[in-house]
């Protein structure tokens, strides 16, 4: 399909809709703010503050938009650290998102072109990304609601400064590309011309793998999707094609808005046959992945809690955890309660989290709570938060979720409830 073509169907398929076109002043960008113009777009351009010629690109947009009465907003970013290109893509992606909300757009426009595509699934090969990425660029994509539109992947660039040409359509040329600095400048000006010398029609096989790659991880994702709940279990993960197995939890990873790096999913995979019943990877954020027998989850990092102890005679709050005990008689309500019976406690009662040495006693003998948590495998990551009851004699009496002593008689009965508050 010719450029022409293509402009003609893309103004009868938005005409009437709320449209925000991304412009840079190069010639991709402003041959689409010229074949759109007639649909009044809302024009949107970023100043990156990277080269000194940056304010004639301004300059460039915003006349071009005062001209053709256009509504326009030239915003400004400056990345001073860390990765540039992923830093400014973050940024523009929030400065279009907030832009689109804020008019209530439905589409974003970029000009991204056939020479984009071809130069990311080259870069997105040689990072070893997932295959989803490897396809390259999407033609459009929803993000919070926006769909971002790529209309002219399909388009060559050459096609573009054709265009320009005839129309008469002022830009800019970014210098900077000819700079191989960045990696895909060294792909476009070095890589590119030996892969055309040595098969001419390169960029054909590419588009044709792009789409093979697509189809491929639709499907495998489409397989995984059922599998990805709130907990993974390493059973069913072993159980499974380990690439079925890896895009399941690369799924899981985005589910819970964590970076799905090849590094993360290939520890993940690999710990899944890791005898011990409990142990934990470190993610971004402060995020931690806890492995819990076979459940896996994920949660903030867990603070080891602090040591306290509070005597208790009816109702007491001890961290996020109410604690209730009621004498004798079970009281008239709906509560959860836990029975305990006994003939003779030294009271008052305390609440405490567990110590390290901590005893509980059955009719057999005795045997220490760290052991008893793990025979019954409690997770790991909790156990520092359970509350233990004792009397003054530091017998315990109980402990939350796991134990409640069958050692101290039946001639009197109190009831426990604990309740977790926010």
């Amino acid at each position: 399909m010719s450029l022409e073509t293509i402009i003609q169907k893309l103004n009868r398929e938005l005409q009437g809709q709320i449209l925000l076109i991304a412009v840079s002043g190069g010639v991709d960008s402003m041959v689409l703010l010229h074949a759109l113009k007639n649909l009044s777009p809302i024009v949107v351009h970023i100043n990156h503050h990277k080269r000194e010629e940056a304010i004639e690109d301004e300059t460039l947009v915003s006349s071009f938009c005062i001209q053709e009465k256009l509504t326009y907003f030239i915003k400004h970013i400056d990345v001073k650290k860390g990765n540039f290109h992923a830093e400014a893509h973050a940024l523009r992606q929030s400065i279009y998102l907030d832009l689109a909300h804020q008019f209530g757009v439905s589409t974003l426009l970029t000009a991204h072109h056939q020479d984009d595509h071809i130069e990311t699934i080259i870069m997105r090969i040689l990072k070893g990304s997932a295959l989803e990425y490897q396809a390259g660029l999407n033609l459009k994509q929803t993000i919070d609601g926006i769909v971002f539109y790529k209309p002219f992947l399909s388009v060559e660039k050459q096609a573009l400064y054709t265009y320009a040409e005839k129309y008469h359509v002022p830009f800019n040329e970014d210098i900077s590309n000819q700079s191989n600095v960045y990696t895909r400048n060294k792909i476009r000006n070095e890589l590119l011309p030996v892969l055309k010398s040595i098969s001419p029609d390169y960029q054909t096989y590419l588009l044709h793998f792009s789409e093979r790659a697509r189809d491929v991880s639709n499907m495998i994702k489409n397989l995984a999707e059922p599998y990805v709940t709130e907990k993974l279990s390493r059973k069913k993960l072993l159980s499974i094609d380990p690439l079925l197995a890896q895009e399941i939890i690369r799924l899981w990873l985005i589910k819970h808005a964590c970076t799905p790096s090849k590094v993360y999913i290939t520890r993940i995979y690999s710990e899944l046959i890791n005898e011990k019943p409990s142990l934990e990877i470190h993610l971004e954020n402060d995020r931690l992945i806890y492995f819990s027998y076979d459940e896996i989850f994920l949660n903030q990092q867990h603070v080891k809690t602090t040591k306290s102890e509070k005597l208790i005679q009816n109702n007491e709050i001890l961290g996020h955890k109410d604690v209730s005990i009621f004498y004798d008689n079970k009281p008239n309500n709906n509560l959860p309660l836990i029975k305990i019976c006994y003939n003779k406690l030294i009271f008052p009662l305390a609440i405490r989290y567990r110590n390290p040495g901590d005893l509980l006693h059955f009719h057999y003998g005795h045997k220490k709570l760290k052991d008893h948590l793990m025979n019954v495998k409690y997770p790991k990551h909790l156990r520092d938060s359970l509350i233990v009851i004792e009397d003054q004699s530091k017998t315990i009496i109980y402990v939350e979720d796991t134990y409640t002593n069958k050692t101290l008689g039946d001639t009197h009965t109190l009831w426990v409830n604990i309740h977790t508050h926010d």
